[in-house]
């Protein structure tokens, strides 16, 4: 508690600084020191504590936005200020574009432009962090990737003894990335200026494959380049790319995009250099996620989390348009907590038998619990002169199984993690550690052994038809998202049989 409350003062007083001397006050040692050796580290349960505390002080002032500065994006040796994959350059830019021929390029070249398409397999990214971030800087790195792990399926996992290729999140000169899976150990620089969220999401939208916004072809129908404006030998950093080298997602210009540059990027006077063609949009916005950007990771990386973009946002291209519905249950489920000993043997998914009669003689029937407390010992639960969750006492309960049949399931309630780096953080003690038990609780209930049962009566038309619709329903059933509100119903039309759904 002590340490939270110090973390919370010490966030406060951060922000009272950004908020009145517009972040000059701040020391580089307030991010990070360098006289530290370079270790690769983890971000761990504090970091992510810290993190939404960080966020809960910075809502006090909704003006904090106004202090993101990030002219460390716009580096004048690096191709678009901010990308370093290796052999593109502002001097090579044409040959990368395709608008010479690609024998005449250097290896790399040619490679470099395959690697920027290259996605990491199934949206995992494995991922390092340097020893020489300060408590606060961590904080602000997991508050993005929080950002990524909640929105889209892209998974910073931490680098496993298995992983060759990952990304390492280094202090180093300025804000930069590699575009995409270039292989190895590939740097992501969060130096001097780089340390906001906004920043670190665009930083980090580089590694998943995504160039800046303002390169699209048909960019010029949208903005206007003052060239005048551009500092001299920089013009190449306006280029734009040709169609084969990027994918649109079939989505239309995005103003508000993350990755989008700055109606100022590198500009010799101050003036801008980039003026939207519509009225009264902003461009540079480095705050987070727009939801074309969300829309464009999640499509590319065919994640549940993918809804449909505003009809406006959508080119004219894209007119087919799936519509799936599915069936309605009559009445909504019964649950019934049950506390049950997370060390003892718990068979999830097994089924009881409330209506002998109705039940085909399956062994998908017969399963029993081999071992449990109280009323569900012998295999039956007992619900007699309790109240349900829809407000039917026992007899209405009763008059409702004479009118149709039921399966009641026991199955697991908050036994499936809701982090996908849940079993790192267990394996590190984070769940007996006092500062980040609530949080694991909350978030790692499975792996930290915090089990509980409920009983949940569902009326179910035909078993038959309880088939998964998408490959990886397995893998994320497993990762919680059935019982979260945002994805249920998705999950219930796509993976009802991993779901436990019917």
């Amino acid at each position: 508690m002590l340490h939270i409350l110090s973390f919370t003062y010490y966030i406060f007083y951060i922000f009272l600084l950004l908020k009145y001397t517009n972040g000059k006050a701040l020391k580089k040692d307030l991010y990070f020191d360098k006289t530290i050796p370079d270790h690769e580290t983890f971000l761990n349960a504090n970091d992510f504590i810290n993190a939404k505390i960080l966020r809960d002080s910075i809502e006090l002032g909704d003006d904090i936005n106004e202090v993101i500065d990030d002219s460390a994006m716009y580096n004048k040796n690096r191709f678009e200020g901010d990308i370093v994959n290796n052999g593109l350059t502002s001097r090579s830019i044409k040959s990368f574009m395709g608008e010479q021929n690609f024998t005449k390029t250097i290896g790399v070249m040619r490679n470099a432009v395959r690697q920027t398409y290259l996605k990491w397999s199934d949206g995992r990214i494995p991922y390092t962090i340097s020893s020489q971030y300060s408590s606060f800087s961590r904080s602000k790195i997991a508050e993005a990737i929080e950002e990524y792990r909640k929105l889209t399926c892209i998974d910073f996992a931490p680098k496993s003894a298995a992983d060759v290729d990952y990304i390492h999140i280094v202090p180093d000169d300025g804000c930069y990335s590699l575009v995409g899976r270039v292989g190895g150990k590939q740097p992501v620089s969060l130096g001097d200026g780089c340390i906001q969220k906004g920043i670190i999401i665009h930083e980090l939208m580089h590694s998943v494959g995504f160039f800046h916004e303002q390169s699209r072809s048909d960019r010029d129908e949208y903005i206007n380049i003052k060239w005048e404006n551009v500092e001299a030998g920089l013009q190449d950093q306006f280029e734009k790319y040709d169609l084969k080298m990027i994918d649109h997602l079939d989505t239309k210009y995005d103003y508000g995009s993350v990755m989008h540059y700055a109606s100022t990027a590198f500009s010799k006077n101050g003036k801008i250099t980039i003026e939207p063609r519509k009225k009264g949009v902003e461009i540079g916005q480095r705050v987070g996620f727009s939801p074309l950007d969300l829309y464009k990771i999640n499509k590319l990386y065919n994640c549940p989390q993918l809804v449909k973009p505003p009809t406006d946002e959508i080119s004219e291209e894209v007119i087919e348009t799936t519509t799936t519905k599915f069936k309605k249950i009559s009445k909504k489920p019964i649950r019934q907590e049950v506390e049950v000993d997370s060390n003892e043997e718990v068979i999830d998914n097994s089924i009881v038998d409330e209506d002998k009669e109705n039940i085909e003689n399956s062994d998908k029937y017969n399963k029993r619990f081999s071992k449990k407390k109280g009323s569900i010992s012998s295999g039956e639960v007992n619900i007699s002169g309790i109240d349900t969750e829809s407000g039917e006492d026992d007899n209405n309960h009763n008059e409702s199984n004479e009118r149709m049949s039921k399966l009641t399931k026991l199955k697991t309630k908050l036994c499936k993690d809701k982090r996908r780096d849940c079993k790192f953080l267990a394996e590190n003690n984070h769940c007996q550690i006092k500062i980040s038990k609530k949080f694991m609780k909350d978030n790692c209930s499975k792996s930290c052994g915090l089990c509980k049962m409920i009983k949940e009566s569902v009326d179910y038309e035909d078993d038959n038809n309880c088939k998964d619709s998408r490959s990886w329903c397995g893998k994320w059933a497993d990762s919680g998202m059935c019982q979260q509100a945002m994805f249920r119903e998705y999950m219930k039309e796509k993976c009802p049989k991993s779901c436990d759904f019917c």
